[in-house]
């Protein structure tokens, strides 16, 4: 058995951890600020509205995630923490301060209409070092599970915390040795469990112990 193998074993067996309640205010930032850093201060009750009714209409047709091109639930998060859409190549995201995030979706309804009991991150279907090191260095990773057209949950989670999948990816490019020409070592899309975003990171929707502004959904 590999070392991969060996830390894929122990990572995996993530899935069967419970999930603790949100440990609010008690986590440091990469920068030293309380955790969570991001705040849903937003206005997005109209986005979530008219993205409700175009989703019934689709699911009178069968079309069960009418909005899986991410474009809709990119809007929804960029809307809800004040963040600016970068270029498709590289980071997805930045705030005002300049900081980068990775964003990733996750459909809690499959596209036969089946809702889904066990939920993993899905990264690059040819993930290279060049992926794994802007992972790395990234400010926050936004993961937010979509029930269709609404946010089930969002949570933040630091680039540290996700270091142990990140080194078994890297040991495992790493092992297919240095190519000859053509395209760079890859992997096939690794996954992340829903389970150890939810067990490392701090959900920031719904609003969990916070007094919720005038303007809240």
């Amino acid at each position: 058995m590999t070392l991969f193998d060996d830390q894929a074993q122990t990572l995996f067996a993530a899935r069967d951890l419970p999930v603790p309640e949100p440990d609010i205010g008690q986590r440091i930032s990469p920068d030293g600020a309380p955790l969570p850093v991001l705040e849903p201060t937003g206005d997005i009750d109209h986005l979530l509205a008219q993205g409700t009714e175009i989703q019934a209409a689709a699911s009178l047709r069968g079309i069960h995630n009418v909005f899986d091109d991410g474009g809709y639930k990119e809007l929804l998060m960029l809307s809800l923490f004040n963040l600016r859409k970068l270029d498709r190549e590289g980071d997805d995201a930045e705030d005002a301060e300049g900081r980068r995030y990775e964003m990733k979706t996750v459909a809690r309804v499959s596209s036969s209409g089946k809702r889904k009991t066990s939920l993993s991150i899905t990264t690059e279907h040819t993930l290279t070092q060049a992926n794994v090191d802007r992972y790395r260095a990234t400010f926050l990773w936004i993961v937010a599970v979509f029930d269709q057209s609404r946010p089930e949950v969002i949570y933040e989670i630091p680039p540290q915390k996700l270091e142990p999948y990140f080194a078994a990816w890297e040991a495992k490019l790493a092992s297919q040795g240095q190519p000859v020409g053509g395209a760079p070592n890859h992997l096939n899309n690794p996954k992340i469990p829903l389970k150890w975003i939810a067990l490392h990171g701090v959900q920031v929707w719904p609003r969990v112990g916070r007094p919720k502004p005038a303007s809240s959904y």
